[in-house]
């Protein structure tokens, strides 16, 4: 090989190590890109993930406070709704109370006045 020819050789050889360099540069920062949109998309997929877990969360908390409020207003009501039936069974045992009272002393004045009988008059038939 002359001089001429080992330069061209040479020149080849670097435009290829050269080409070959540029390509391995371009699937490195293609693999880069691609590592970063990677980890973009985990990251996403962690935040998406950790504002369901949230929300979730959120959603059992709110259903919880919801149980125990309507518990809690159901047990006022029964209480309420006894509280109330008894004052009206202490009403109800005053005014039979009072109406038996009244009776008894309204069949004690007929008694003694016998006026519970009608009063018969004798008829005379001629």
């Amino acid at each position: 090989m002359n001089a001429e020819e080992l330069k061209a050789y040479k020149r080849e050889k670097s435009r290829q190590f050269n080409a070959n360099l540029k390509s391995l540069r371009l699937k490195e920062k293609a693999k880069n890109q691609t590592d970063t949109i990677d980890k973009q998309d985990n990251t996403i997929d962690k935040q998406d993930e950790n504002q369901d877990d949230r929300l979730e969360d959120l959603l059992v908390k709110i259903e919880e406070n919801h149980s125990s409020k309507i518990d809690e207003l159901l047990n006022n009501v029964d209480e309420l709704l006894d509280t109330k039936l008894d004052e009206l069974f202490n009403r109800l045992d005053i005014i039979e109370s009072i109406i038996e009272t009244k009776l008894k002393n309204k069949l004690e004045t007929k008694l003694e006045n016998n006026t519970l009988l009608p009063q018969f008059k004798p008829v005379l038939f001629a």
